[in-house]
């Protein structure tokens, strides 16, 4: 991949920035009225437009085909995300409010949109979602470095496959060079796929990059703005971003959800497990602010684990205890502020000694059967207050 993924929820603080807002189009139906527009995009994003769709509303300067393959991807994550939610039994409903997405062009100018207007210090995240403000913020990976240097490439040897091919051309008018000149052209033509393979990968790349962020980000939206969260209850990092996760998919025709999880979150999640990295229970829960990393671990690779064991735990919690899990999202809801995250947890699923037990015993079933092994060693050799856990049955 050219672009590495990490996505968050931003901090659900209301800016005094952000309070302004632009009225409605005078053409939208008040059941689909637009959320409130900061006045101050308009210094970020100059030449904006807006476009929508059923139930979304972009404010984008990005190319068509960027912002008409973002509107699709949202409608269909929200479509699977509510249908998902209303057969588990999960609140959610349809508002009548239509979804706000701000798309910028311009990397750049997304990175300092969120740093100066909602405070958002985003170094290498692709996209965020503020509840308090009802909107999300994406950025075409068309602007980003990493594809700029990938058309570079593609540019350069381009050139060099044309030069090339002009002196095959060359070679083939002169009879005493037709030989060689049959050797250069198998050369060229092999250069030539060589690009193809390029470019595809380089197309891939960014459509892929692009559907995720939609797909994580527009999943915070719906869930906070359809009823399954809220701004203003207790929002722990591992149930938010371990929710987004969870319904990540790489092709929104088909949708994700907690029954599966995406190949590269699972590899992470795998690796993590098998190299006795987890985080226990009892951490995971009360974790406040994504990790830093340390020793050996960047901070990206810090996050992609908390993101990865956030999701299987959310898995977990879905599949396995589907009555506590939805008596604790009501409890987040309704929680007041300064509501212990531990103490709300164990109200709903039991003691965390208990759910660690069981949570290590499904574990052993996420694996491949040779790897069972030493996925529970590895799930055992955890400890939950200095103490280790007892052995698993057989």
């Amino acid at each position: 991949m050219l672009l590495a993924l990490v996505l968050t929820v931003a901090a659900v603080a209301q800016d005094p920035s952000t309070k302004a807002a632009t009225p409605p189009a005078p053409d939208t139906p008040p059941a689909l009225a637009m959320p409130p527009i900061p006045d101050a995009l308009s210094s970020y994003m100059p030449k904006a437009e807006r476009h929508g769709s059923d139930h979304f509303l972009i404010v984008s300067d990005a190319p068509p085909t960027a912002i008409a393959n973002t509107l699709n991807a949202l409608e269909r994550t929200r479509a699977s995300l509510l249908a998902d939610l209303a057969r588990r039994g999960l609140p959610a409903s349809d508002t009548g409010m239509r979804h706000l997405a701000i798309l910028f062009s311009d990397e750049g100018a997304f990175r300092r949109f969120a740093r100066e207007v909602d405070g958002q210090t985003l170094a290498t995240t692709l996209g965020y979602y503020q509840p308090a403000g009802r909107r999300l913020q994406l950025f075409d990976p068309e602007s980003t470095d990493a594809v700029r240097a990938a058309d570079a490439t593609i540019a350069k040897n381009e050139e060099a496959i044309k030069a090339r091919q002009e002196a095959v051309n060359r070679m083939r008018a002169s009879r005493l060079s037709r030989q060689e000149a049959a050797v250069a052209q198998r050369e060229v033509d092999q250069a030539r796929a060589k690009l193809a393979s390029q470019r595809a990968q380089r197309e891939a790349a960014v459509d892929d990059s692009l559907k995720v962020v939609v797909v994580h980000e527009a999943t915070h939206q719906v869930l906070f703005e359809c009823g399954a969260q809220s701004p203003k209850g207790l929002n722990p990092l591992w149930l938010a971003e371990g929710l987004a996760v969870a319904y990540e998919t790489d092709d929104v025709r088909r949708p994700g959800g907690p029954a599966s999880m995406r190949g590269e979150r699972f590899g992470t999640f795998r690796s993590a497990l098998l190299a006795n990295g987890l985080m226990p229970v009892r951490l995971l829960v009360t974790t406040r602010v994504l990790p830093s990393g340390g020793g050996t671990q960047t901070a990206l690779q810090a996050q992609e684990d908390f993101y990865a064991q956030s999701c299987m735990f959310v898995r977990w919690c879905m599949l396995e205890r589907p009555a506590e899990f939805k008596a604790y999202l009501a409890a987040c809801r309704e929680a007041k502020p300064g509501t212990a995250p531990e103490a709300l947890f164990e109200s709903c699923f039991g003691s965390i000694d208990s759910v660690q037990r069981s949570y290590a015993l499904w574990l052993r079933e996420q694996v491949p059967e040779s790897e069972r092994t030493e996925a529970v060693r590895a799930a055992q050799s955890w400890s939950i207050d200095g103490r280790p856990l007892p052995p698993l049955a057989p």
